[in-house]
């Protein structure tokens, strides 16, 4: 798959979110946030950089915000192209796509799971990703970009797939720029008034591979010694509450979803051993899977 076709497969899977029945309340609060999004990436981001002159690079780390934000920006790219060709005396099939991969960095600097840095491999084929991926022994985030702007000094923006709900992010805005002690780039951050069920909502919906520890119990993804499911998703009932977190509230986006194969199942990634035999070792039950959870303020319960 080339980086035009699955720019203009995310554009069909964007615009068929938007066309669902609103059925659910999550569904038209996530419409919202969609197109919020794309008033932000259209509108103020590719007014301001042209998003094929490799100013903008993306920031990714196989986790479901990046992944959200990924499909979404590029249905905005493929928007943005098409928007670009309209008044082209020939045909669309005889414009060529500017781009053949999508720059991106991958900042890894502790222990990953090996199922997400499979999956982040293979989200790199599928998606054409071209890939800068950190050193892992630098000490911070910031000497991490550091070395990927004096790499790639073109950049001076990078997207990124935060929300108000993580850390430090309650003030953050759409774009600005980086502060005093951090290399210099504008930080773009059009995930920020999503919360965690417009982002399982829409993940499902689009029937793409996520990473399998999702499907354990998972909902947010440290290092490998940083993280564990989710406690309030244990299914034996225990101290951690009732079970109001443990029920499926995207039946009507499974069903409906953009890839049929997908409506017998929520397709994951394949967990491997080696993560399988670190999560029993450090919880001997079983879990529901993370889009059961949808409170926003137990979303980082299983960062230990």
């Amino acid at each position: 798959m080339t980086l035009s076709s699955i720019a203009e497969h995310c554009f069909n899977v964007t615009r068929g979110y938007l066309s669902l029945p609103d059925e659910t309340a999550f569904i038209s609060e996530t419409k919202e946030a969609i197109n919020l999004t794309r008033h932000q990436l259209m509108e103020i981001v590719f007014k301001h950089w042209d998003p094929f002159s490799k100013q903008i690079s993306f920031s990714f780390n196989g986790g479901k915000d990046c992944q959200v934000l990924l499909i979404i920006y590029l249905s905005c790219l493929w928007e943005f192209f098409m928007q670009s060709i309209t008044n082209s005396e020939f045909p669309a099939q005889y414009h060529r796509f500017p781009f053949e991969t999508l720059p991106t960095v991958y900042i890894n600097r502790e222990e990953t799971f090996e199922t997400l840095e499979s999956l982040i491999e293979s989200t790199r084929i599928r998606y054409c990703l071209s890939i800068y991926e950190s050193p892992r022994n630098q000490s911070t985030m910031q000497a991490a970009f550091s070395d990927y702007l004096a790499k790639h000094s073109e950049t001076t923006a990078i997207v990124i797939g935060i929300r108000h709900t993580d850390p430090f992010g309650e003030d953050l805005e759409c774009v600005q720029e980086t502060d005093s002690d951090w290399p210099k780039f504008m930080r773009i951050q059009p995930l920020l008034h999503w919360k965690l069920a417009n982002v399982w909502s829409f993940l499902i919906y689009s029937g793409e591979e996520i990473c399998g520890l999702y499907g354990l119990g998972f909902t947010s993804i440290g290092s490998v010694n940083s993280t564990i499911p989710n406690p309030y998703l244990k299914e034996s009932p225990d101290h951690y509450g009732s079970f109001t977190h443990k029920v499926n509230h995207f039946k009507t986006e499974q069903n409906m979803s953009y890839n049929e194969s997908q409506r017998e199942g929520i397709k994951v990634s394949s967990v491997s051993a080696k993560d399988l035999e670190v999560v029993r070792s450090k919880e001997d039950t079983k879990f529901f899977p993370g889009w059961y959870l949808i409170d926003d303020a137990l979303e980082r319960k299983g960062r230990i």
